[in-house]
């Protein structure tokens, strides 16, 4: 078990279920995500990177790339093959914005996030970038708790596992 640098524990498993998971919710929900409260509805989809490694192992060993990444014989093959995601591109639409950003590794560091354009100008432009990056880290969070609810859920072991099962072996 690693930590990241608040002293947490980072379960590195966990990311890649939840990278996984994220993939498979977003294609059998066709990209909508109604996660409520402050959140309310978001559209989501895998987007033009996604980087596997072994099981056993923590450096990538296989990455897909482009426009169509989520879709190739070989983003399939890593999958049904084993392989477990430790990069995963995804664009998600709130409101009438979009962002774009790679989750990557154990601690699902954001990293190449691409912000919505700012209206403002010197140093509001500043503040609002800020304020975009925040609201990023905000959705995130709240796939994060969707996973969570879903993952703790009485049916996660009887039918979202055997689920997301027959989708990798479809996907293969």
């Amino acid at each position: 078990m690693n930590e990241d640098g608040d002293g947490l524990p980072i379960l590195a498993h966990q990311a890649g279920e939840f990278y996984a998971w994220l993939w498979w919710a977003s294609e059998t929900r066709q990209g909508v995500f109604d996660l409520g409260g402050e959140t309310g509805r978001v559209e989501v989809w895998v987007d033009d990177r996604l980087a596997f490694r072994n099981p056993h192992e923590q450096r990538v060993s296989a990455t897909v790339t482009g426009p169509d990444a989520p879709d190739t014989p070989e983003a399939r093959a890593a999958l049904a093959g084993g392989k477990i995601l430790q990069e995963l591109g995804l664009h998600v639409r709130r409101d009438d914005r979009d962002f774009s950003f790679v989750l990557k590794g154990p601690a699902m560091d954001l990293v190449r996030a691409k912000l919505p354009p700012g209206a403002s100008e010197g140093e509001d432009a500043v503040y609002e970038r800020m304020f975009l990056y925040e609201e990023v880290s905000f959705l995130v969070g709240a796939l994060l708790r969707e996973y969570a609810r879903d993952r703790t859920s009485e049916g996660w072991e009887s039918e979202t596992l055997p689920a997301i099962r027959r989708w990798v072996l479809a996907r293969g």
